[in-house]
């Protein structure tokens, strides 16, 4: 049977694959189950072009659980994601709620239907993946790898590889060891595959399993956690490592972080903590790890501010602190600015004319040594050309009357600190 493909321009696009009969019970808008056989994910699909090109990225194929028989000719069921701004897929053999609704075709045929597919069914309560193969799948293999807890019969994912067909880039011996998140009361939370989260949660006092940012602060104050990537040597809540016990994130191990904070402190370890360049320690800021309030906390292995077109802005009420273990290095094509009442180099710790030097005009000094140069240079020539006559050589008369001028004006300059910079100090 031909019907027009669900994605694409217009209805130009035909396809050839088999479709459930819409019968009254899908009609009734009941929810089915189904297992992912497979999915639509770039233009590598042998489908790609019947189902619309890129248009159709996304398009599953179903077969019902109540076909459990995992066989060839069981006629697969193409299925479209209900929701247009979430992505997300299932894995192949995960379970998908299906639900029939309005097919495009609808304004020609208003009983037109087609099969929309919700997120997988959590059937194992796992993150990284919950596939339920079909029982063509070797019992010995499900229960070595999926073995059955007597305690509420619950079933858990082993941190052994199910060698169970997932997709075709998937490795499920890459997230084994990626432990959920603990959730506590009240909080939302969205966890990916691989160890990446975000928690909309809040300080939590008195939980049998405290958390890093809980110990100040007041209860229910909001707290937003973005984590990428769990530690390599993470542990669950039990200091274990069964993968279904979950764990908590932790700043200072996790890959990366982005906590915006509202009251807690967060205990993270800062790469340099020298606040050496405060003449009045009193006024340095209190340090990331101490701090207790309002904060962006951005930690990782390294971080890059890009403006592209336009000004990296950084604006403070306080203080701008930059502090590093090694150098600071500043480069411009055209030049550094700093407009400020004072600069202190090296050190703003001491008494200023003494511990603190004040800088010099190079100009102003070197114009005032070159006067004074060219008023020695005279006596040297006058003393060259001198010849041993009885009374005051005249030449030299003249060039010291011209050396002692120079030299007043010199004292008088530098009595005045002309040359010395009234806002630039060295150490």
């Amino acid at each position: 049977m031909s019907i027009s493909v669900k994605y694409g321009f217009g209805n130009t696009v035909k396809y050839n694959v088999p479709k459930l009969d819409v019968n009254s019970t899908v009609r009734s808008s009941n929810i089915i189950s189904s297992r992912v056989r497979d999915i639509i994910l770039d233009s590598t699909h042998e489908l790609f072009e019947d189902f619309g090109g890129w248009n159709g990225i996304g398009t599953i194929f179903i077969e019902p659980t109540a076909q459990p028989n995992r066989k060839e000719e069981i006629p697969l069921i193409p299925a479209y994601p209900a929701f247009p701004n979430i992505k997300q897929y299932p894995l192949i053999n995960e379970l998908v709620p299906i639900i029939y609704l309005a097919d495009p075709n609808v304004v020609e045929n208003t009983s037109a239907l087609a099969a929309y597919y919700l997120p997988p069914i959590n059937a194992w309560n796992s993150q990284v993946h919950n596939a339920v193969p079909s029982t063509d799948v070797t019992p010995e293999l499900e229960n070595k790898e999926y073995p059955l807890i007597e305690a509420g019969s619950v079933r858990r994912i082993t941190d052994q590889d199910t060698d169970i067909d997932l997709g075709n880039t998937f490795n499920e011996n890459n997230v084994l060891d990626t432990y959920p998140l603990l959730p506590y009361e009240g909080d939302i939370i969205y966890e990916g595959r691989f160890g990446n989260s975000i928690r909309f949660g809040s300080t939590v006092n008195g939980s049998l399993y405290p958390n890093s940012w809980s110990e100040y602060g007041d209860e229910g104050d909001p707290i937003l956690i973005i984590r990428n990537g769990q530690a390599g040597n993470a542990k669950n809540v039990d200091e274990g490592t069964d993968s279904w016990v979950p764990t908590l994130e932790d700043i200072n191990t996790d890959k990366s972080s982005v906590y915006l904070t509202a009251g807690q402190q967060i205990p993270i370890e800062m790469s340099s903590n020298m606040i050496d360049s405060y003449k009045d320690t009193s006024k340095a800021p209190t340090l990331a790890q101490s701090y207790v309030g309002n904060q962006v906390i951005l930690n990782s292995g390294r971080l890059v501010f890009n403006a592209k077109n336009d000004h990296i802005l950084l604006s403070s009420n306080k203080s701008i602190h930059l502090s590093a273990e090694t150098t600071l290095n500043f480069d411009a094509k055209d030049y550094i600015t700093l407009s400020t009442p004072k600069v202190y180099l090296g050190s703003s710790l001491g008494t200023e004319g003494v511990n603190l030097q004040s800088a010099v005009f190079g100009e102003k000094l070197i114009e005032h040594l070159k006067e004074f140069a060219s008023a020695l240079e005279l006596v040297g020539i006058a003393m060259e050309t001198n010849t041993a006559i009885i009374g005051p050589v005249e030449t030299l008369t003249s060039a010291g009357t011209t050396v002692k001028v120079a030299c007043q004006k010199f004292q008088q300059i530098l009595q005045s600190n002309d040359i010395l910079s009234k806002k630039v100090y060295i150490s």
